[in-house]
């Protein structure tokens, strides 16, 4: 995203709290010699420079089990199982764990190599507790979110980051995200969770409507200013981005099929794709390489003839963005390069 210099992940694992009545054991589960590893809440796969930096984890510790059996510093009350497991590669100088909450929670993690680090509080003014693992060895660490009194619900985010600007003293999801709320008069609420996009073209202009046979590239150029939120429609399986018009900017009529149908939208901004296709089927893309090509992409592998409904959208809902639409048969054509800030 233009705004996004930093790629951010949030996964929604609310409700990740294992009540007292259904945790009766009174140790934590720990990989024992020769035994299956414990089953975390949350698995993560990470390599040095990752782009999801800091990564997010949405989530309430808390448990009752004393997280002191892994030792004399480690204070509070853990679940019995991991609440994530991150399975660490590559080399760095340091990766850096926290929990930002409002509450008192706990820390305690588990090395690849069996150690247990633990803390409470960043400081005596910072109930939040961090973790530093200098130049971390690669393998599976498992930790556990808890809280300083047992049997406590404490949401908050869990943040893993190699950033040194990124800590607990700094953190705060405005600086990651800088977007101003929506303001309702500029949504079009009646279009919002229709179940389907509005395809009727009585109102289109005849440039906007076409008849393509796939052997060239179809063109046109855009104008995108849409203020119907492409991610209140419902599409089965996928998430859509940005604001798109009530109506379709374009319209294409299939005769002939390709190998591969493929639509990309190049601009001078932040720009989504969204694609409906003769059956009623939904396509969205918002960037073609997610951190390299800001311009969106959809790629129909089995497309069948008939008519083709392209929305583009904004991920700003202030920005005008300028721009050509292509439709094309071949997978060999790419949309420019556009980064963010460009």
């Amino acid at each position: 995203m233009n705004k996004r210099l930093v790629l951010l992940l949030v996964i929604l694992a609310m409700m990740l709290f294992v009540p007292a009545a259904l945790a009766q054991s009174t140790t934590p589960a720990t990989e024992e010699e020769g035994g299956p590893p414990p089953t975390a809440f949350v698995v993560i796969d990470l390599t040095a420079g990752y782009p999801l930096d800091p990564l997010i984890v949405s989530l309430n510790g808390g448990g009752n089990i004393p997280a002191s059996v892994y030792g004399d510093t480690c204070s509070g009350f853990i679940p019995e199982n991991p609440t994530v497991t991150l399975n660490w590669a590559g080399e760095t100088d340091f990766v850096e764990a926290f929990f930002y909450s409002d509450h008192d929670p706990v820390l305690v993690v588990e090395t690849p190599s069996g150690d247990y680090l633990c803390n409470d509080d960043a400081n005596d003014l910072l109930l939040d507790p961090v973790l530093w693992l200098e130049k971390p060895e690669q393998g599976r660490y498992n930790i556990w979110v808890g809280s300083y009194a047992p049997n406590q619900l404490l949401p908050g985010l869990l943040v893993l980051t190699t950033r040194p600007e990124v800590n607990i003293g700094t953190f705060s999801l405005e600086n990651l995200i800088n977007r101003e709320p929506i303001p309702e008069d500029l949504v079009e609420a009646e279009e919002i969770n229709t179940g389907k996009l509005v395809t009727d073209t009585t109102t289109l202009t005849a440039d906007r409507i076409v008849d393509w046979n796939s052997e060239e590239e179809l063109t046109h150029t855009v104008t995108v200013s849409g203020t119907v939120p492409a991610f209140d429609i419902s599409t089965p399986d996928m998430m859509c981005n940005g604001f798109i018009h009530t109506l379709p900017d374009f319209v294409f009529n299939l005769s002939e099929t390709p190998d591969h149908l493929r639509i990309f939208f190049e601009g001078d901004g932040d720009a989504t794709l969204m694609v409906e296709d003769p059956q009623g089927n939904i396509f969205c893309n918002d960037d073609h390489v997610t951190g390299e090509n800001l311009n969106p992409v959809v790629d129909i592998p089995e497309a069948t003839t008939g008519q083709y409904y392209v929305f583009i959208g904004r991920v700003q809902i202030d920005e005008e963005i300028h721009g050509v639409m292509t439709v094309s048969g071949s997978v060999e054509l790419n949309p420019a390069i556009l980064k963010g800030g460009e």
